[in-house]
């Protein structure tokens, strides 16, 4: 199948996707479909010729982007998961191995020792027989000599009167004893000698060493067995600590809707709110392409009096450049003035709010915990800066305006230096709440006074006499 018969496939720039035709009969799909007729979310529509003419290219937009959040961070859950527990597995088998190869290692040393102590013992009983019976055989050879050398004296000088053979019978008893008792004890000491240097139970013997020495090793083997165990099993619990910790950071920052909006959500949606008071219009063009050509860049748009435009571009994360980015967001979106928002301070240089020229402005708000009424204040004041930029009236009335929103962004600047003593100094807590709540109603009635001397032209009294009460 080519491209062009394909349902859905990517632009020639892949950059984007292209759905031609596509039918998803899904009833969940098809009842929330209902609350998009007019192109945003809305009450449910049940009339059927509402349905059919209804344009549904916002609402699967939407469903695309969303769905394929969804899908990437339950992707990424998944594989954590998958490695978590292959990590576990690691785990599991490597302290099986050790503790085998330690078993095996006391049960290979124990059979060894065993063996040796067996020979041992082997050996001293055939020394000991082979002790008895030689002194069997020894002492019957001496008798048998004693006897032969008796019997042959006895035929040699022997007669009626066998003095000499008498006299010589003491002397040969003598020999033959002590001969007997000499060889005895010599063998026998010999013997016990050769049966010491295999007995395991004399420490000084050969054998003993060497049962000691095997001990000796079996003891290294199995402590440095524990300490590569002990080792592996840290870095492994290192690693599933740091895999957990950045799957509990991945959650919080890709929430899918299912649980809750992401950060770019929920500050659409307090500008959605603040638009709406002050009679505005506020677009998400987060997938939008503006003027120029593949470039999405501006993440919102805030059109104040049907003409001013505001771009807006949030994000979660540190950003570089900003001076750069804010020129093309400018220029793709046909703006007049920007606003960066970020989550924290540490993600804005370390400030809560950064001025970076009389139109644009780079403020940390998290809107989990931050009052609304600073990021409102920074609206205000870069919605009339873009009014004061794109109006026509006179030039005292624009010079009266560009005054006071000089003055506004001078007191945004106190604000920063008092969010920024509010975080160091926590006792004080309610002293700078009342100072930032004073400088929040001065900053107001600077943009008021600026709206007043922009309205002051008969060429658009009606237009800004709205925006002046919505404001205020």
């Amino acid at each position: 199948m080519t491209r062009s018969e394909n349902a859905a496939h990517f632009d020639a720039a892949l950059t984007g996707l292209v759905i031609e035709s596509l039918t998803i009969a899904g009833p969940d799909v098809v009842r929330e479909a209902q609350h998009w007729t007019t192109g945003r979310r809305g009450p449910v529509v049940e009339d059927p010729n509402q349905l059919a003419d209804a344009d549904l290219s916002a609402f699967a937009t939407q469903a695309v982007l969303l769905g394929a959040r969804a899908l990437a961070a339950t992707a990424q859950t998944s594989e954590a998961r998958l490695l978590e527990q292959m990590l576990k597995e690691v785990g599991e088998k490597t302290e099986a191995a050790s503790s085998k190869a330690a078993e095996l290692t006391e049960l290979a040393v124990k059979e060894a020792s065993t063996a040796v102590v067996q020979v041992a013992n082997d050996a001293k009983k055939a020394i000991t027989d082979a002790d008895q019976q030689s002194r069997k055989e020894f002492t019957a050879a001496v008798l048998g000599a004693k006897n032969d050398l008796t019997a042959e004296i006895r035929r040699l000088v022997g007669g009626d009167k066998p003095e000499l053979l008498e006299r010589l019978q003491p002397v040969l008893d003598k020999f033959s004893s002590g001969l007997e008792t000499q060889v005895r004890t010599s063998t026998h000491e010999l013997l016990e000698r050769a049966a010491k240097q295999f007995d395991p139970t004399d420490p000084s013997s050969p054998m003993a060493k060497h049962a000691a020495a095997l001990t000796a090793q079996q003891e290294k083997v199995t402590q440095q067995l524990d300490k590569n165990h002990g080792e592996l099993t840290t870095k492994v619990d290192e690693l599933t600590t740091m895999l957990k910790v950045q799957q509990a950071k991945t959650k919080l920052v890709n929430v899918t809707p299912i649980k809750g909006a992401s950060f770019e959500e929920q500050i659409h949606d307090l500008l959605r709110g603040m638009a709406s008071a002050l009679g505005d219009e506020y677009v998400d063009t987060t997938a939008m392409v503006g003027r120029i050509p593949r470039c999405k860049k501006g993440d919102g748009v805030l059109t104040a009096a049907g003409c001013a435009h505001v771009v807006l571009e949030m994000t979660d994360s540190q950003r570089t450049g900003w001076g750069e980015y804010f020129d093309e967001a400018e220029r793709n979106r046909d703006a007049a003035a920007a606003i960066g928002i970020v989550r924290t301070p540490e993600q804005n240089d370390g400030q809560s709010i950064r001025v970076l020229g009389p139109r644009r402005i780079v403020l940390a708000f998290d809107p989990n915990g931050d009052d609304p009424e600073l990021l409102r204040t920074v609206v205000l004041l870069i919605r009339t800066v873009a009014l004061a930029a794109t109006s026509r009236t006179g030039t005292s009335e624009v010079a009266t305006a560009e005054e006071k929103i000089g003055e506004a962004l001078a007191q945004l600047d106190r604000i920063a230096k008092v969010k920024k003593l509010a975080n160091g100094i926590q006792k004080n807590a309610g002293t700078i709440d009342s100072e930032c709540t004073g400088l929040n109603a001065s900053i107001r009635r600077l943009l008021d006074e600026a709206l007043v001397a922009l309205a002051g032209s008969s060429a658009a009294p009606a237009m800004l006499a709205g925006v002046v009460s919505g404001a205020a």
